[in-house]
């Protein structure tokens, strides 16, 4: 097991040594897998560099019991960098231990975006690569030609397992309805 990559609380899995923070380049910007001590500073970088107004957004498991397996999405739009920052103060150590939800930023003026996904993925689009890169070299996240992901590793006899996780007495589902009064809502 690779001892410098760490696991968020809500994923359990059988961790291949080729697993590391890295990261590779697309047409729009990067992919990459990142340990769990590295993401709220990768998103707080980076949204930092966001143009205003910016946006958060949250992806939340439907019911299972509903045999509905996607998505409910939440947006928070128009927000200012301060804000945005006191979201990832706030709920960032719930957002990112969590292993069933997705979350993101992005600008609504030019459209780039971080996005943190299912076992630790994470991508983000930009138009200024330069700089997104040197930000993820600065934390340690190496650029491969061949990123490797957790979903690699999974077979019937060693499935990934993603948990819901609390965090002070709360979970990602209480995040919309705490951010309703400041406009989160939830997309149609």
């Amino acid at each position: 097991m690779n001892n410098d990559f760490k696991l968020i609380t809500g994923v359990e899995v059988e961790l291949s040594d080729k697993i590391k923070s890295a990261y590779t380049e697309n047409d729009d910007g990067f992919e990459a897998v990142v340990s769990a001590e590295k993401i709220s500073q990768l998103v707080g970088s980076f949204t930092a560099l966001l143009d205003e107004p910016v946006f958060f957004f949250l992806e939340l498991p439907k019911n299972a019991e509903e045999n509905d397996m996607g998505y409910d999405v939440y947006y928070l739009d128009n927000c200012t960098l301060p804000v945005a920052k006191a979201i990832m103060k706030r709920y960032g150590e719930l957002l990112v231990q969590d292993g069933m939800s997705r979350f993101g930023f992005g600008s609504h003026s030019s459209n780039e975006e971080i996005y943190v996904m299912d076992y630790q993925q994470v991508s983000i689009y930009c138009l200024d690569k330069k700089k997104t890169s040197a930000l993820l070299g600065d934390l340690g996240i190496e650029r491969v030609d061949k990123l490797h992901t957790m979903w690699e590793g999974f077979s019937e006899d060693s499935p990934g397992i993603c948990m819901r996780v609390d965090v002070n007495g709360e979970n990602v589902f209480d995040i919309p309805e705490n951010l309703k009064s400041e406009g989160m809502y939830k997309a149609q």
